[in-house]
């Protein structure tokens, strides 16, 4: 077996139990996750698991950081035309998820939970939480003549409404009437941004 198919196998095999973990977490929660039940699962020992991450905690630690830098990283380079197609495009990260997005929103919203008696997730959701407050900021300093502190402090009332619609969407799934009232928050956003 040549070195790159070993690789590509073990990338493979890595993904199958990131999968796997995923399934479980969104079903049963952080607290439902063990090695028996990744390896039940994905169909893989229990040792292949711990030889490619050495624990259940450094699986929890890349599902982690995987979904935070997967929000993070189209806000940095995001580049639309105006404010709304702006504002827009962050509603859409929410009311129309694949079912894959689902799976990872519904991760996430586990890990918030375990952030409440969890202070090392609690430590890396709040470093998230900034890196994308900052973010919109940027964003909205390319449409927006307000002050950063000013644009810092709309940012984070963005990411609460995110938050809050990610809920209800993983709740219903009524896209049609999320959107509409999306649209409504992008107006007041707008007036508050002028």
């Amino acid at each position: 077996m040549t070195q790159d198919l070993r690789i590509t196998k073990g990338n493979e095999t890595k993904d199958r139990i990131l999968a796997a973990s995923m399934k479980i977490i969104s079903e049963e929660g952080i607290e439902g996750l063990s090695a028996k039940k990744i390896a039940n699962l994905s169909g893989i020992s229990k040792s292949n698991i711990f030889h490619h991450f050495g624990s259940v905690d450094e699986v929890l630690n890349v599902i982690f950081e995987n979904i935070l830098a997967y929000l993070v990283t189209p806000v940095r380079s995001h580049q639309g035309p105006d404010l709304e197609t702006f504002l827009f495009f962050l509603g859409e990260s929410i009311y129309s998820l694949s079912e894959e997005e689902k799976l990872s929103l519904s991760v996430l919203l586990n890990f918030y939970n375990t952030c409440l008696y969890n202070e090392k997730y609690r430590a890396y959701l709040l470093k998230t939480k900034d890196e994308m407050i900052n973010a919109i900021a940027t964003q909205l300093s390319r449409y927006s003549s307000q002050r950063k502190e000013r644009l810092l402090k709309i940012s984070e009332m963005i990411i609460m409404t995110l938050d809050g619609y990610g809920l209800h969407f993983l709740l219903e799934s009524d896209s049609v009437t999320l959107k509409e009232i999306w649209t409504l928050q992008v107006e007041t956003w707008q007036s508050l941004l002028k």
